[in-house]
């Protein structure tokens, strides 16, 4: 289905009817299609104004208890009766017994299917079970409640099938959409429900965080059905401020960029969040009054034309140190609500989008931050460092940024260090170290597909930088032709270098010459098969001695230990550990990522 399409517009301006929109201000957005849409928003609106049939609480019970029955009779193999006395029962109810009876008899297909996932032959008998179920319902706040429970399983379905690495299909995000429109259309106006209200409002806050991290698990036959949903949730949650203006399927049709960095106004609700002009407007939700020159993160949609506009706003105090931490590594034990990484105790939470099957020895990176009883995982995911895993091995490069850059478009191409890298609607841009510009020095995170580097991750490290030096972290696949290979990047090695073990982790410090990378200094991280070795990027917090805290973890840094760079409170810093003792990891190798601290009170 195409955006714009006559279904697009029609599920837009059905959902605006129960927003208490008229039919002729809806047919005045879409003139050209508006004969066609004039008799299918009338009937709609008809329908909605005919009064439900409302038959007495104690004859809905005795309804549902003879389906029960009928069930546990199924199941145990007895021969079906039905047995009704027709006088005391309106025919709605009759209808829909009989209708329940008919499809528990049918080889108990509605059991079979309740724990079905989306892709299996029994998820339509699944959510068909659950519309019937609402048609014997006639209280709304009761309808509401459980249209909210079936929402709340459609999470649960798209987080099951994220950890099996299977894509999210149409039909789980459509019927997502579809359970969330009907209890908002419900409860929009019962104010009194308001606990009802504050878990739509709260679970709609956590599905759309979901959704918006999920883009590239979502199959690309489900695009349409991703933008509807997310506009859906996202919508939902505007009306309850008062918000006129919505998003709409349009506006997500290149999906999504997460960047943070200085706000600076430009013009007409338009903002540059490190460099990147994005548009902050009534449709972000957030902290209201954007102060220029604050530090903000936002998650912003990219429209089909190109252009960023806001869907979520947070600041960033520049005085308080991140806590967030990137975690690269094996996981050593899984355990109930928590693994073991190097030795640290890492908790999983009924939040923490998995999307990795938990077993010891899995390659993961985990994206962690403190929490009251230690480090909580907000992300879990497959990590490719390291030669041998399921993933590809990632290629760390760092550079200065070349010619124009900008974030629109479903795809853009940013050259950095005389190499093109292909910014997706994954890629997290992080401008806290300085402003995404030509001649800022950038370190990307990237894996080689299809013969293009593909950007998971952009760190902006300083506001200017020497374009000929540049400095790579990869694995060593051997050589070709004289050159050294690592993580997909040919890399010619300074005169009479022994190359490392294929396998090997390496660390390269090299300079530029046109298309040329030459290798000034090299250093081997890990050996091939360890996989001993775990790595942080976080922002060092504190320096005590030999002992530092890099992000939510303490970390010695002996005198064993390789130090690259000027180490400070407020920088941020790659880590190379191992396990040690006493909850303390050991450092073997530190990357020191910028040269001045990114937190206010340090510089």
């Amino acid at each position: 289905m195409r955006v714009g399409s006559l279904r697009s517009i029609l599920d837009e301006c059905l959902t605006a009817l129960r927003w208490g929109e008229s039919v002729e201000t809806c047919l005045s957005r879409y003139p050209k299609q508006a004969e066609r849409l004039r008799s299918l928003l009338t009937l709609a609106q008809r329908v909605g104004q005919t009064p439900p049939a409302a038959p007495r609480p104690w004859a809905q019970r005795t309804s549902w208890e003879m389906v029960r029955q009928r069930a546990v009779d199924v199941r145990q193999g007895r021969r079906f009766r039905l047995n009704i006395s027709w006088g005391w029962l309106r025919p709605l109810a009759v209808a829909a017994s009989v209708f329940l009876a008919l499809l528990v008899t049918a080889g108990g297909l509605a059991y079979a299917a309740r724990d079905s996932l989306p892709g299996s032959p029994l998820y339509r008998v699944k959510l068909v079970t659950e519309d019937v179920r609402l048609w014997v319902v006639f209280d709304d706040s009761e309808r509401a409640e459980i249209l909210l429970n079936q929402s709340d399983e459609r999470t649960k379905e798209i987080k099951e099938l994220i950890q099996r690495g299977e894509p999210v299909p149409g039909s789980v995000l459509a019927a997502l959409r579809d359970r969330n429109s009907r209890a908002a259309g419900i409860l929009k106006d019962r104010p009194q429900e308001a606990a009802l209200l504050a878990r739509m409002l709260q679970q709609s806050a956590a599905q759309e965080e979901m959704l918006l991290t999920l883009w590239d698990q979502v199959a690309d036959s489900a695009r349409d059905e991703y933008g509807q949903a997310v506009a859906t949730l996202h919508n939902t949650r505007l009306r309850s401020s008062g918000a006129v203006r919505a998003i709409k399927i349009e506006d997500l049709a290149g999906g999504v960029l997460n960047v943070s960095g200085t706000a600076e106004p430009v013009s007409g609700g338009v903002w540059r969040v490190g460099g990147v002009e994005v548009g902050i407007d009534e449709r972000t939700i957030g902290p209201p009054n954007l102060q220029p020159g604050s530090t903000a993160k936002v998650v912003a949609a990219r429209g089909a034309d190109g252009r960023l506009q806001a869907l979520s706003l947070s600041t960033i105090e520049a005085s308080v140190p991140r806590s967030e931490t990137v975690v690269s590594g094996a996981l050593e034990e899984v355990r109930e609500g928590e693994i073991m990484v190097a030795g640290t105790r890492i908790s999983i939470t009924a939040e923490t989008l998995l999307q990795i099957k938990l077993q010891p020895g899995r390659q993961v990176e985990i994206v962690a931050s403190s929490g009251a009883d230690g480090a909580v995982a907000s992300t879990v995911k497959p990590a490719g460092t390291g030669a041998g895993t399921a993933a590809p091995p990632t290629l760390a490069y760092e550079g200065a940024i070349e010619g124009e850059v900008n974030a629109g478009g479903q795809t853009n191409e940013w050259t950095i260090g005389g190499q093109t890298f292909v910014i997706t609607p994954a890629t997290v841009v992080d401008a806290q170290g300085g402003a995404v510009k030509s001649g800022a020095r950038a370190r990307v995170e990237a894996v080689s597909e299809g013969g293009q580097l593909l950007a998971q991750r952009v760190t902006i490290l300083a506001a200017d930088a020497k374009s000929e030096t540049v400095h790579l972290t990869g694995v060593f696949q051997g050589m070709r032709g004289g050159l050294w290979l690592v993580s997909g990047l040919a890399v010619e090695p300074q005169e009479k270098a022994q190359a490392p073990a294929v396998g090997s982790i390496v660390a390269v410090s090299a300079e530029r010459r046109e298309s040329r990378i030459i290798g000034r200094q090299t250093a081997v991280l890990e050996p091939p098969g360890q996989g001993s070795l775990t790595r942080l990027q976080g922002l060092i917090a504190a320096i005590d001695g030999d002992v530092w805290t890099v992000g939510f973890a303490r970390v010695r840094v002996g005198k064993e230990a390789v130090v690259s760079g000027k180490a400070m409170v407020g920088v941020r810093a790659l880590v190379w550990v191992r396990q040690g003792s006493d909850k303390v990891m050991e450092a073997t190798y530190v990357y020191v990522l910028d040269e001045r601290p990114i937190i206010a009170g340090q510089r």
